[in-house]
């Protein structure tokens, strides 16, 4: 298997971008769904939503968005980043990402998280404090649902289910499920131990800090004998420059991409310097010319040997045309570059 390199997008909207544009929320929507077409004319193979429930963000439920992209393309895989399952129903949660995959001819998956923003916990009365034993939880339900057509089940944060027939089923047989997870190696160690695919956030630090996460993942992995199963995926902020003066004019929207929007809500201000400091070779971020970041990303698969990765393409407000002009330049010329250069099946 060669490496996967998709884009995804986490719904950010700016009332007013850096430029001064006002975008609405349905021309924000709109743009996401051509991002997702435009990834396919490229010839990538992964598209993301994430999902938020803040005023931040235009997206709160990914599988509607996911489906307007399924109806408009034929190949490209299509996934969640990530769904919020501690705050959610697993049984929603499969039945909607199985009409995702009966609509786009087996080509949904889900993954999962834990959420690194408060917002869903208090707008679905879920106990922030029990998170992660709310994940742990439903994550063990949606792995029995999406393998038993019909089960019995009980927990602590739902009611039971006896004889249940969970419908409709997915075409793919299993439903591929991803675990999202940042800089926490309990987190990539429950991965490994079901032998679930690991998605990492890739947002600071050197890849020497993520293969610490890495390696965790695949030692628990091998312990639990899912030896065959085991996949990494990273996930990074990308721009694809046509120079390094252009990469580095994009300081203005990054910075408004992670800047706190309102009082109370998270986030932070990248400085001009800490942002200079992720462009350079062995950093997070994948923003610069096209052989930067195919260096980057060549470096970064010596290290951990990824088998997927999947980079944010539309933060901070960057106009449509810089955009769908980045995208391009990931699907012409980043992403050859990048599996000519690995040169041979991933993962281990």
């Amino acid at each position: 298997m060669t490496v996967e390199i998709g884009v995804a997008t986490l719904s950010d909207r700016q009332p007013r971008t850096v430029d001064g544009t006002a975008v609405p929320e349905s021309a924000r929507m709109a743009q996401i769904v051509a991002l997702g077409v435009q990834a396919e004319e490229a010839g990538l193979d992964l598209f993301g939503v994430g999902e938020h429930h803040s005023p931040d963000f235009v997206v709160s439920s990914p599988v509607p968005v996911l489906a307007a992209v399924a109806a408009r393309t034929a190949r490209i895989r299509l996934t969640s980043a990530v769904t919020v399952l501690s705050v959610h129903d697993p049984v929603r949660v499969y039945q909607d990402f199985a009409t995702l995959d009966l609509l786009s001819g087996a080509r949904a998956e889900i993954t999962v998280g834990r959420s690194a923003y408060p917002d869903p916990f208090a707008l679905f009365g879920a106990d922030i404090e029990r998170y992660d034993e709310l994940f742990a939880e439903k994550l063990a339900l949606l792995l029995r649902l999406r393998a038993e057509p019909v089960l019995s089940w009980r927990g602590a944060h739902r009611p039971p289910m006896f004889d249940a027939r969970v419908t409709p089923r997915s075409l793919q047989d299993p439903l591929p499920v991803w675990v999202g997870a940042g800089g926490t190696p309990s987190s990539a160690a429950r991965a490994g131990e079901l032998g679930l695919p690991l998605m990492l956030g890739y947002l600071g630090g050197t890849p020497e800090h993520l293969r610490r996460l890495v390696d965790v993942y695949r030692a628990a992995g091998r312990r639990a004998g899912h030896h065959d199963s085991l996949r990494v995926g990273v996930a990074a902020h990308y721009f694809g420059a046509g120079t390094p003066a252009e990469a580095a004019a994009t300081y203005p929207y990054y910075r408004d991409f992670l800047r706190p929007k309102r009082p109370g809500s998270p986030g932070y201000v990248v400085s001009p310097e800490a942002f200079a400091d992720g462009l350079r070779p062995g950093n997070a971020l994948m923003i610069g010319t096209a052989s930067h970041v195919t260096e980057k990303l060549r470096q970064l698969h010596e290290v951990i040997g990824f088998d997927r990765v999947l980079l944010l393409i539309d933060w901070g407000g960057l106009p449509a045309a810089s955009v769908q002009e980045s995208l391009h330049r990931l699907g012409t010329e980043i992403a050859p570059a990048v599996r000519a250069a690995i040169g041979s099946p991933v993962g281990g």
